[in-house]
């Protein structure tokens, strides 16, 4: 499978660990992609990642909630703590699953 086709077939997280792959480990990431592995591994390593990313998004928001004592009613401010927390979540994705996938 070519390499288009195998970043076509993942999203964020396995792009991400696909270039991680590539720029820390290229005979590695050449290894893979010639051996068919290369597809398979990445779609692993992004459902870990889409996985940890939620259990940490909503772990945030129900502690940021019930230490702020924010109402789920109020929009702007849930708004406020579910973008806070993706981007955090996604800092501990990249630290924890693409970073150590190596």
């Amino acid at each position: 499978m070519s390499e288009e086709k195998v970043m076509a077939a993942l999203n964020k997280y396995g792009r991400m660990a696909v270039r991680d792959l590539q720029e820390n480990d290229p005979d590695r990431y050449e290894m893979m992609l010639l051996s068919g592995m290369l597809l398979p591994k990445m779609q692993e390593v992004q459902e870990q990642a889409e996985t940890l990313h939620d259990q940490i998004s909503e772990n945030l928001v129900k502690a940021w909630m019930a230490q702020d004592n924010v109402s789920p009613y109020d929009t702007m401010k849930m708004t406020s703590l579910r973008i806070q927390a993706d981007m955090e979540a996604e800092e501990e994705v990249i630290r924890e699953i693409i970073h150590q996938m190596r």
